[in-house]
């Protein structure tokens, strides 16, 4: 796929995503194994935020008064979409909440005109009238770009069965971690963030996005009520907190009896001012230029339900999120989006396989 203005690839970037899209599946194959040596029912799952909280049934609204210069078919003033919200916990396996990990907020609108990038890419993989954004718990990606990225997961993947192995895979982090000093303090930091409820959190999309044909934009969303819930780390750590807090917390607060009102996230776009091809490609810049800006786009309005119907459950683990299942004016930029985009089909495909759960 051409890039736009905005980008420029990386040297070695096809091989490099060609071996990142192997390694993903390749996770999603050993995680499957190792939980079906304890759980003969156990299904395979995402090779990333595999653990969810909760998928639950939402509106997105776009504002009225959204000025002309933000406008898109997607962002047309007033329109509404039907959503699906899916809050997750960033690694491949399920874990306790207690542990630090990211934690992930996936968001997929329903009845839009046209078709996404991702759609007519691959027709088999996505249904029409789908868009999708992903997000996160921190502000920036923990990789710079697809080169160091490639390097992390090499450790992150590297075998560890053996005393010998095990010690290859600690030279391996320590060496990305002399070579990429502040990738790896924001891959620490990332999974530091203390959370106490995914309805009160505020999510990020860490990469660059095109948005109509000048601007580039992050996602940022966040919820319209802010609260002071986030645990200590005495209570995480030594509390009573149970290993699904962040789930039981969800089902507090969106229990339809008594019934109460909507949780609403605003949806806003952080707009980087003149952007250049070295930043978009920098995954891992902050941007605090003081002429960058935030502009609300909208908001989601997520009602009270109960989300942990059998048939939610399923659709939510069978589901597929993808950063490319938008509309071109609103295109993944940067080699850690174009990664993305082999990187989840190789996942799903895998995950479908051993599901047998259709292509």
């Amino acid at each position: 796929m051409p890039l736009t203005k905005f980008e420029r690839a990386v040297p070695g970037e096809a091989t490099l995503i060609a071996n990142m899209a192997r390694i993903a599946a390749n996770l999603v194959i050993k995680n499957y194994c190792e939980m079906k040596a304890s759980d003969a029912s156990a299904c395979a799952m995402r090779d990333q935020h595999a653990k969810a909280h909760g998928c639950v049934d939402a509106e997105f609204i776009v504002r009225d008064d959204l000025p002309a210069e933000f406008s898109t078919p997607l962002f047309r003033p007033g329109a509404r979409y039907p959503t699906i919200v899916r809050f997750s916990n960033g690694q491949g396996q399920p874990q306790s909440d207690r542990k630090p990990d990211g934690r992930g907020m996936s968001i997929k609108l329903f009845d839009v005109a046209g078709e996404s990038i991702l759609r007519g890419l691959e027709p088999g993989r996505t249904r029409a009238g789908e868009h999708d954004f992903l997000l996160s718990s921190f502000p920036v990606f923990f990789c710079k770009n697809v080169v160091d990225y490639s390097e992390l997961m090499e450790a992150v993947a590297a075998p560890s069965g053996t005393s010998r192995e095990k010690f290859k895979r600690l030279l391996k982090w320590i060496a990305f971690a002399i070579r990429n000093r502040r990738q790896f303090a924001t891959f620490i930091r990332t999974a530091l963030v203390r959370i106490g409820n995914p309805l009160t959190a505020t999510y990020h999309s860490m990469s660059p996005y095109l948005l109509g044909e000048q601007h580039v934009v992050r996602y940022v969303v966040g919820p319209v009520q802010r609260q002071d819930d986030v645990p200590s780390w005495w209570r995480l750590l030594f509390g009573s907190l149970s290993e699904k807090f962040l789930q039981e917390a969800m089902l507090r607060d969106l229990s339809p009896t008594p019934p109460g009102d909507d949780i609403v996230f605003d949806f806003s776009v952080h707009v980087r001012h003149s952007a250049k091809p070295e930043e978009v490609e920098n995954a891992l810049l902050q941007w605090t230029r003081p002429q960058d800006r935030t502009v609300s786009i909208g908001e989601i309005r997520i009602p009270r339900q109960n989300f942990l119907t059998p048939d939610r459950v399923f659709d939510g683990e069978r589901m597929m999120f993808s950063p490319w299942n938008c509309l071109q004016q609103h295109r993944p930029l940067g080699s850690i989006n174009r990664m993305r985009l082999a990187v989840y089909l190789a996942s799903l495909q895998v995950r479908r396989k051993l599901n047998m759960v259709g292509p």
